[in-house]
């Protein structure tokens, strides 16, 4: 069985992609104007996304003999598109390092191809952070 560090961690990281998703379809249904249908759009298609990331790792944690537990952030999104978007590289960053986080964890304790799906998550959520950059300027 994983250390419970490893499975805590996914478990913080399953949180995060479950209020990232909920945020994102927040964020997508209210988003008005013309300007910004290019972010609107983005955060839409990002939500089935952000659900993927949120699969893979409960199912990591049950098959490391965890139990995925649920206590997603819910505090309600910024109104403000471009407070969104800043808002929203932030914590793409932060998730990308936590990723690189369990991604070691995980070959320390020999689950390589755990690390290796780590590491996409995190150059996934860095694609995130990326394409949300590129809107906001």
């Amino acid at each position: 069985m994983a250390s419970q560090e490893l499975i805590d961690g996914l478990n913080h990281a399953l949180n995060r992609e479950v209020g990232t998703f909920l945020r994102y379809m927040l964020q997508a249904a209210s988003i008005k104007g013309a300007q910004w249908e290019p972010v609107r759009v983005l955060y839409a298609s990002e939500v089935q996304d952000e659900v993927g990331h949120a699969q893979l790792l409960a199912n990591a944690i049950r098959a490391l003999g965890g139990k995925p537990t649920l206590a997603p952030d819910l505090t309600a999104p910024p109104e403000d598109v471009k407070t969104m978007l800043a808002n929203d590289i932030e914590q793409e960053r932060i998730d990308v390092a936590h990723y690189i986080k369990l991604s070691q964890l995980a070959e320390k304790e020999g689950y390589f191809s755990l690390k290796m799906k780590m590491e996409e998550q995190a150059a996934d959520e860095d694609g995130h952070a990326n394409e949300l950059k590129r809107l906001l300027s």
